[in-house]
């Protein structure tokens, strides 16, 4: 038996407008939520990559983690990057000497600070694997900000081969 349908003169007019209704009220909530997703995007945007650097001798650097970061501000306003500090998160937990970290070494001219629309920063940290990385096995790794927050890289530390 196949199921049939009927609408009567009185429910279709009411059909007509409930469905009217129902379109205008989905319509509505789908260009307000891709507004709002449309806002959420813009502002600042961070990426992180690791590299495991082990180095045979007669280097005597020790072996490191190489953290590349990048921060892009894709709005289109001016964005105060170092509002609020940046912190390296190793399993859940913020390294205390991030603020050494991220003042050490080479930076922007004129410091790190207010990025203006569509300039990025790019740069890398070495964090030395006995202090930072101690055990053979997988950390998971991320940095941020007051405005951001990159994506959790893994970073796992093997036997050296």
């Amino acid at each position: 038996m196949i199921p049939s349908l009927s609408i009567s003169p009185l429910s279709g007019r009411l059909s007509g407008k409930m469905l009217v209704a129902v379109l205008a009220a989905t319509l509505i909530t789908s260009i307000a939520a891709q507004d709002r997703s449309e806002q959420n995007c813009a502002g600042l945007h961070a990426a992180i990559r690791g590299e495991l650097v082990r180095r045979d001798p007669p280097y005597t650097q020790p072996p490191f983690v190489m953290l590349t970061c990048i921060l892009l501000n894709d709005s289109e306003a001016p964005i105060n990057a170092v509002d609020g500090g940046w912190k390296i998160v190793i399993d859940g937990k913020e390294l205390e000497d991030s603020d050494f970290i991220f003042g050490n070494g080479p930076g922007p001219v004129g410091g790190w600070g207010t990025l203006k629309p569509g300039e990025s920063y790019e740069f890398g940290k070495a964090l030395e694997l006995s202090r930072y990385f101690p055990e053979e096995r997988e950390y998971r790794v991320f940095w941020k900000g007051k405005a951001f927050r990159s994506s959790t890289i893994t970073v796992r530390v093997t036997p050296k081969q």
